[in-house]
């Protein structure tokens, strides 16, 4: 069976890998496509691609977008960007980053206060432009605060506890609306990681209504009963399975690059579906 992997992180936003690293570890455990969904950003997707070209991997360019229902934190995969709309896109992202960046000088701020010194000037120069909650974390593993990404997530950068603030996000359905106008095809990710089953369904009319395409069914933490679930969903609001491992490297030292399981049709079916609507 052949096995695609499209939702992976690079050194472009918080994953430890190059897009050449990258490329050479798919090739390696014999996955045939490939996608780049670097966090609100597209500043490495056409490296990737000249990598995955060199590679003979089919690949997909995209991106992961952060955007909110009802409060709620959800992610959305922006696929197949191309060079006639990567400027839309960039757009997008470079909105997004410029309230980013306030937000993280305050939390460098607000943990240098209480915790441990954190100079923000620094870690643009070590991690680049986009940086985010798992950057802060890196830093807290290696000042001894804490010992792993998660506990970061669930102890000092967990929200309401102080140091990690929310930067206000786009609304899903709206980001929906523009991802498709585009030219690019919109694919919820790791939905069940942000809602309940119950508050899945209840959001899926509304999903469905905006012309969301694609539902992330295989997923590297999912197990074959969510999997199923979802595959579920997908056939009953007619929407195309998409999968991934959320692979970024050695920032989530548990999550391999494949992992998701994801088989090849599910490019195949996000592509023609890329098609039809160009």
């Amino acid at each position: 069976m052949k096995y695609c992997d499209l939702h992976n992180h690079t050194v472009y936003s918080d994953g430890s890998d190059t897009p050449k690293e990258l490329c050479a570890l798919a090739k390696e455990k014999g996955i045939e496509a490939l996608a780049i969904t670097d966090h609100n950003t597209v500043d490495g997707i056409f490296e990737f691609e000249k990598c995955a070209k060199e590679s003979g991997l089919e690949y997909v360019l995209a991106t992961e977008l952060t955007t909110e229902y009802n409060g709620i934190e959800l992610h959305l995969i922006c696929m197949f960007i191309n060079e006639k709309n990567v400027h839309r896109v960039a757009d997008f992202c470079t909105y997004f980053r410029t309230r980013k960046k306030k937000i993280n000088q305050r939390m460098a701020e607000a943990l240098s206060k209480d915790i441990c010194e954190i100079s923000y000037d620094d870690m643009v120069a070590r991690f680049g432009k986009n940086i985010n909650r798992s950057h802060f974390a890196k830093i807290l593993i290696e000042k001894g605060i804490v010992k792993s990404t998660d506990e970061a997530f669930d102890t000092v950068l967990k929200e309401g506890n102080g140091y990690y603030f929310v930067t206000k996000r786009p609304d899903v359905l709206e980001t929906i609306k523009a991802v498709n106008s585009w030219g690019c095809v919109s694919v919820l990710a790791h939905p069940l990681l942000n809602f309940t089953n119950e508050q899945l369904e209840k959001f899926m009319p509304y999903a469905k209504d905006a012309g969301l395409i694609g539902l992330e069914a295989y997923y590297s933490k999912y197990t074959n009963e969510q999997v199923k679930y979802l595959l579920d969903l997908c056939e009953k609001y007619q929407l195309i399975a998409s999968g991934g491992s959320d692979y970024h490297g050695e920032i989530k030292k548990g999550v391999g690059l494949g992992s998701g399981n994801a088989p090849y049709s599910c490019y195949e079916n996000l592509k023609n579906a890329c098609r039809q609507i160009n």
